[in-house]
């Protein structure tokens, strides 16, 4: 996967004076180029942008945030228990003043608790395995959908209906909602963008944003209390010894967490993995002669393309982060989009190269706090690359330059147009699960 650089074009050739400028210019050029990060236009390949901010090292935006893009800052950040999920009233605020959209409970709260037990009692590893045949025959039914058109819009074709059904039925929801859900998941994703923290103001598509958490809720609390008796291995049933409404509440907020934040990362993840195979016509050839492969592809793009472009943590004690003081209290900003692509880790890091050994990308995080949907996010993609790569034959870019949706965050494609010369037979056998 290329990275498309055009530093040039972007900032301009500098002489020599500007090139020594002092430590100050070059955290003021960081600043302003941070902001150009929420410009749509930049969307398509944001990551010239991200490599001069990294060059800059840590920025401290305010006295209560700092901005950091090194894969070492992000890493010992990300592996450290005392930097956690942003706290509340850190996050945009919403109707009635209570955070907006997206907004991850703080680790040890109730909320965290919720998510967590909701997350152990829907990826155990017998669920897992059971999702195996599920979402191979559902890739094999999308592609056999678009077969008699002879072309594949990999977004809308393959990449949003997947994960929607996948989850609905790790959740136990009806089938015949996923594209409902799917469409809320669409309009809640940019309350993770970080215009609140740069400049002040939500993000645009508030009011929309906030009529689709309105029926998000309704919808999920509403299945909630009418599982409540059902106990067992329900994953909308709240235990008997559970307090009661507020349980209640807190498992419907989870499993809207769960939704939103798990389907749009693994629709970005199939669609990017789609991109990353048509850039590299060896890399799919390689995919289709062994599907074990796959697994390779999926880490790299991770790495080199990652779904998710930032994250923020919340010191809750003073840390020491490679030498820079964090005291407690501060907001971190964590460019993972900058951070994967560090010279100092990757002798290469704009090139697409499965093969290459180095350092874990931190897409999904590291250490405590890490993403325990990575093991459902990567089965999805894994089958999506191994099956396209097997029945997607003679595959090609049908349009020029693919689409970005303007999220910040949660980066992904708005549409991938595919030729092919046919789509293979769906009785092709499958590697061993």
């Amino acid at each position: 996967m290329e990275s498309h650089r055009s530093a040039s074009l972007l900032f301009g050739e500098k002489d020599q004076g500007e090139k020594d400028r002092g430590e100050k210019d070059r955290r003021e050029e960081a600043r302003a180029l941070l902001l150009r990060v929420l410009d749509g236009s930049v969307r398509s390949d944001p990551y010239p942008v991200f490599d001069r901010i990294r060059e800059a090292g840590p920025l401290w935006w305010d006295g209560s945030t700092v901005v950091l893009s090194s894969y070492e800052h992000c890493s010992a950040v990300l592996r450290t228990p005392e930097a956690v999920a942003r706290r509340a009233d850190a996050c945009p605020a919403g109707r009635d003043g209570r955070p907006e959209g997206l907004a991850v409970a703080v680790a040890g709260s109730a909320e965290h608790v919720w998510l967590r037990r909701l997350v152990a009692r829907v990826l155990t590893p017998e669920r897992l395995r059971a999702l195996v045949p599920f979402v191979r025959a559902l890739v094999d039914d999308l592609l056999d959908g678009v077969a008699a058109r002879g072309r594949l819009e990999v977004v809308t074709d393959l990449a949003y209906p997947l994960p929607a059904a996948v989850l609905c039925r790790l959740l136990d929801l009806p089938q015949e909602d996923a594209s409902w859900l799917h469409r809320q998941a669409l309009l809640l994703s940019p309350a993770l963008d970080p215009h609140p923290l740069l400049t002040g103001t939500a993000p645009p598509g508030g009011e929309a944003r906030r009529r689709a958490e309105e029926e998000l809720d309704a919808y999920l609390g509403e299945l909630v209390r009418s599982r409540g008796a059902r106990g067992g291995e329900d994953p909308l049933s709240v235990p008997e010894d559970a307090d009661g409404p507020s349980s209640a509440a807190r498992l419907a907020a989870a499993c809207r967490a769960l939704l939103v934040a798990g389907h749009e990362t693994s629709v970005d993840l199939v669609s990017g993995g789609v991109l990353a195979l048509l850039r590299a016509p060896h890399v799919r050839e390689a995919v289709r002669r062994d599907a074990r492969y796959a697994g390779q592809v999926v880490q790299e793009v991770l790495r080199l393309d990652p779904p998710v472009q930032l994250l923020h943590r919340h010191a809750v004690a003073d840390l020491d982060v490679c030498g820079t003081r964090v005291p407690a209290g501060t907001t971190l900003l964590l460019l993972l989009a900058a951070a994967h692509r560090d010279p100092r880790v990757w002798d290469s890091p704009e090139v697409f190269s499965p093969d290459e050994a180095g350092a874990p990308h931190a897409a999904f995080g590291l250490g405590p706090h890490a993403c325990p949907g990575e093991p459902v996010a990567r089965l999805i993609a894994e089958t999506v690359l191994t099956r396209f790569a097997q029945r997607v034959t003679g595959a090609r870019f049908a349009t020029g330059t693919p689409s970005y949706r303007p999220n910040v965050t949660l980066r992904g494609l708005r549409a991938l147009w595919v030729d092919s010369d046919g789509f293979g037979d769906r009785g092709l056998p499958w590697p061993p699960a």
